[in-house]
């Protein structure tokens, strides 16, 4: 294997992936929409992760990596469906919630997975080797066809969302879904239309082609995972948000301390005539010196990022009675609650300590 730098991209965006996929299933692996979720993540990651093939110095096994990946990508639309279907309740995907539309689904997911890995030169075609990678392919006509697939279904997600934001009652856990969603598929879709619409215009191009299909597709990978994740999580964890302001905050500091040890120790090392240990410690001063300024505009920041998230008992308590809102709504979509959602609903309330009063109140409202 000859290491480029240009994998880094794609092995973040696929590790992230995989990362949620662990916290969704950690969280509440018994929801179908968290398992759904999941399985769209793993083959994200998958397709992303393939992007090792560009170290790999052997052509037949830069073959097996690439159609590995190009497999995921070929099973990804129609998880797409599945994972609309169970997320959004919108009448567009609807027809993709019933057990038999699950099960056909999942059976071409198969069937597009397989065509991959059994006939891989109908989709991959001519091989190169670009002046930053080892290898690098171009699609075939079939290729180029699995391409315009897979837009137009994240177009469809798209679309989706934005119906089901618009139907949905303003306030509802539906709506805000909705939004998260439609905000993760519009940001992958700026990107998609002109990758996977356009491919025999912007691959050609010396290296930006290149740069653009894959590195840019991986970044963007990356937001589309965190709001799609988000988008669920935040009606499963009533503290996530709280956890999301000390992530922020935490990074702003530590991103200072990171950056001005480089920028401190280079400076000095130009005006003072020390080196080594010495160096190491004037910059540390400086560091301190200068941290407590930095942790003030890090909380100040986060608290503007994340406008009216505190940790205090009645921020806390209206979170919990918001994920349990979430849960009977998504419960009641169909008018009914079955006997496992019930048991679900039940386990959920005591985990939230919330009051039995409390909970009918709330199970009325979602229920009308």
């Amino acid at each position: 294997m000859t290491w480029t730098p240009w994998v880094i991209p794609g092995l973040f965006a696929a590790l992230f992936a995989a990362a949620a996929v662990v916290v969704l299933l950690r969280v509440a692996g018994d929801q179908s929409v968290n398992r759904r979720l999941a399985a769209v993540l793993a083959l994200e990651a998958v397709w992303m992760g393939g992007s090792i093939f560009f170290t790999v110095d052997s052509q037949a096994a830069f073959m097996v990596v690439a159609s590995i990946a190009v497999a995921a990508m070929a099973s990804l639309p129609f998880q797409y469906l599945a994972f609309l279907g169970e997320a959004l309740d919108s009448p567009l995907v609807r027809p993709f919630s019933s057990r038999a539309a699950l099960v056909v689904l999942g059976l071409l997911s198969l069937v597009a997975a397989s065509a991959l890995l059994l006939f891989p030169t109908v989709f991959i075609g001519e091989l190169y080797s670009p002046p930053w990678a080892t290898w690098n392919f171009q699609f075939t006509e079939w290729g180029t066809r699995l391409n315009l697939f897979h837009a137009t279904a994240s177009l469809f997600g798209l679309a989706v969302s934005l119906h089901a934001y618009w139907s949905a009652q303003p306030g509802t856990a539906a709506r805000d879904r909705a939004r998260w969603f439609a905000l993760a598929f519009g940001i992958r879709d700026v990107v998609a239309v002109s990758l996977y619409l356009f491919p025999a215009i912007l691959r050609p191009v010396p290296f930006w082609g290149d740069f653009l299909y894959n590195e840019m597709n991986a970044l963007t990978n990356v937001f589309y995972v965190a709001l799609l994740s988000y988008g669920i999580l935040r009606h499963q964890l009533f503290d996530i948000d709280l956890k999301l302001k000390f992530v922020i905050r935490q990074s702003t500091v530590g991103g200072f301390i990171a950056g001005t040890f480089v920028v401190v120790s280079e400076t000095l090392e130009s005006l003072v005539p020390a080196e080594g240990w010495a160096m190491s410690v004037l910059s540390a001063v400086v560091i301190v010196l200068l941290l407590q300024p930095v942790q003030r505009f890090a909380e100040r920041f986060a608290s503007r990022v994340m406008k009216g998230v505190e940790d205090t008992p009645e921020y806390l308590e209206r979170q919990k009675r918001q994920v349990y809102r979430a849960m009977l709504e998504g419960t009641f979509r169909d008018g009914f609650a079955t006997d496992r959602e019930r048991a679900m609903l039940d386990r959920l309330r005591r985990e939230l300590g919330i009051p039995d009063g409390v909970a009918t109140s709330l199970e009325a409202e979602a229920s009308t």
